[in-house]
């Protein structure tokens, strides 16, 4: 091969022309190899726009974003593709199989879930997806596309992310992958304080789906295949972010309890468990012992088998199994034997207070029988804190406790007065 030069991006952003000479080097070192990726792509991932938007906060969170960037470069590539990172700002990934468009496909999705993670958000227009191009001549050129003309032209051509996403083992489907769903679904998460009744200290935070990913979760105009998908990246998304998270607070000698929510659907699902339990062994040891797993959707009637098989699984990265209910009355024996530690119910809005203290004393008592704990959710009121401490209830959570919250705190004594007055200066969501 005759001596490579490299040409520099036409694109926009501070990224078109950032390209440090050792990065340089490297591509053509790497391009000159002859190595079995020629038959592949080579994609430069750029750290530069995320590094402006940073600004002075990026020298203190760049080694996160390091962390974050490789992460998902484990769960999105396969043995087979090789990554480094050659400088401050860029990442070189060489594909061994994907062309060109496809290897751009799955860059795109890494960068955009990095600015997700880092920034709250993802603005295509923004972001740029930058490939290396060997010329007929030898030389190498890197050409840049920013992401939204990328997914237009993916969709255009009926072209899914789902075709990126089959190298990782994982078979999706083109159905539920599609770059689509890719631009509009985007689950949030947020955190629910929650107040630890018989030892008086908020101690304890529910990370869950925010209120807009369960509108989108719930509307009717999704087929059950996508809403299942939906569930099941939701339920991804509280399991990295907020272990990323604890991580993180955990080096800062912040402590409490982390309640995550996962649907039972996303632990019943063999393609979506693996994935699932694949991010799970992410879970350091010393977060063990302060991660709980609350289960969702689960039917009353759901098979001894099943639920055994989920506390198994779940076990070996967690102090405990919850499930919380939707509705009906549950087979608790079986659900005790099978490991499970508690139950929790959610008090309704709108749900008359009267309705709703015969449920959590009638529930409360069924529970208590089994030895299991009590957790109940939706507490909006003093009347209602205090049914739900007479029906047993160890853990409550609700807006008289505390609104959710983007980021948990402290563990904190605290009494339920003290809960209460504070409650009447904030002002509540439903």
């Amino acid at each position: 091969m005759p001596n490579q030069t490299l040409a520099e991006p036409e694109a926009p952003g501070d990224e078109a022309t950032a390209i440090p000479e050792k990065t340089k080097a490297r591509l053509r070192q790497i391009l000159s190899g002859g190595h079995s990726h020629s038959a592949g792509a080579v994609q430069l991932i750029g750290l530069g726009s995320l590094r402006s938007q940073l600004g002075d906060r990026w020298d203190s969170v760049k080694n996160r974003i390091y962390d974050q960037t490789e992460r998902l470069f484990n769960r999105y590539l396969p043995s087979s593709d090789v990554w480094l990172r050659a400088d401050d700002s860029n990442y070189l990934v060489v594909f061994s199989a994907l062309d060109r468009q496809a290897a751009e496909l799955v860059s795109g999705r890494i960068v955009a879930e990095l600015h997700r993670l880092m920034l709250g958000n993802a603005d295509t227009v923004q972001i740029t997806v930058r490939s290396v191009v060997t010329e007929l001549d030898g030389n190498v050129s890197v050409e840049a596309i920013p992401l939204n003309q990328l997914i237009a032209r993916a969709m255009q051509q009926g072209r899914a992310f789902a075709q990126s996403d089959a190298v990782d083992g994982q078979n999706r489907s083109a159905d539920t992958a599609t770059a689509q769903e890719v631009e509009v679904f985007h689950p949030s998460i947020c955190y629910r304080p929650v107040f630890d009744a018989s030892h008086k200290v908020l101690s304890t935070y529910v990370c869950h789906a925010d209120e807009n990913t369960k509108r989108i979760i719930k509307s009717p105009s999704l087929s059950e295949s996508r809403r299942e998908e939906y569930i099941f990246r939701s339920d991804l998304e509280i399991l990295n972010k907020s272990i990323e998270m604890h991580e993180e607070l955990h080096r800062n000698s912040f402590r409490y309890i982390q309640n995550m929510t996962v649907n039972i659907s996303s632990l019943s699902v063999a393609k979506y468990k693996r994935e699932y339990i694949n991010c799970c062994h992410s879970i350091s040891s010393h977060l063990i012992p302060f991660i709980v797993f609350v289960l969702q959707g689960v039917p009353t009637g759901v098979p001894y088998g099943r639920i055994s098989e989920i506390a198994t699984i779940l076990k070996p990265y967690s102090r405990a199994t919850l499930v919380l209910l939707d509705d009906g009355t549950p087979n608790l024996a079986a659900f005790a034997q099978a490991g499970i530690r508690g139950l929790g119910v959610t008090v309704q809005p709108g749900e008359p207070e009267a309705r709703a203290a015969n449920r959590l004393h009638t529930i409360g008592a069924n529970v208590r029988r089994h030895g299991m704990i009590f957790f109940v959710d939706g507490i909006r009121t003093a009347a209602m804190l205090r049914t739900a401490e007479q029906a047993g209830a160890s853990y409550i959570a609700g807006s008289l406790i505390g609104n959710d919250t983007d980021v948990p705190g402290h563990m904190k004594w605290v009494t339920e007065r003290e809960l209460i007055e504070k409650a009447a200066k904030v002002p509540r969501r439903p």
